[in-house]
């Protein structure tokens, strides 16, 4: 079962948070190669959201072109309902409206179905996006993170180096 880019970035927090301190300096002694592992993880999950986001594009064009084919067909089959009635004139002002309805009726259907396929397009674009930005966001926190650890033990090491003296 492949796991999610979240849990492996949790992971890679745990990894962190359970690591050896070393005292006075602010720092941890981790598993480099385990954190590598998971960042390897994590660059080949990436494009997996990125394949789903894809897929999920050419699913909602497929859901049009089927709308588009079904209206087309809904609409051939009342023209072809009002050219078969024309002849009589009663029954052809009563085809004429059966016919128009059906018109009506398949290009509200027809709508109905893209504004429907946009809105699941719109909704599954917006969860992968959800998913992808807590996933940089993540990143961007844990780098932030070691970047202001590194900067608070090379303060410490400048100040025992001053105390020393």
């Amino acid at each position: 079962m492949e796991r999610d880019v979240f849990s492996m970035l949790e992971e890679v927090e745990e990894i962190i948070d359970r690591a050896t301190k070393i005292p006075l300096t602010g720092k941890v002694l981790i598993d480099d190669s385990a954190v590598f592992d998971l960042i390897d993880q994590i660059k080949a999950a990436l494009p997996e959201e990125i394949k789903d986001a894809q897929w999920i594009l050419n699913e909602r064009q497929h859901i049009m072109d089927e709308a588009q084919v079904e209206s087309q067909r809904i609409v051939e089959k009342g023209r072809t309902y009002v050219e078969k009635m024309t002849a009589e004139s009663e029954i052809n002002r009563q085809a004429q409206a059966y016919a128009e309805d059906l018109v009506r009726q398949a290009q509200a259907y027809a709508q109905e179905v893209k504004t429907g396929a946009l809105q699941y397009a719109d909704e599954l674009f917006q969860y992968a996006e959800t998913k992808m930005m807590a996933s940089y966001q993540a990143i961007q926190h844990n780098r932030e993170e070691l970047k202001n650890n590194a900067v608070k033990a090379e303060e410490r090491e400048k100040e025992q180096g001053k105390a020393k003296e």
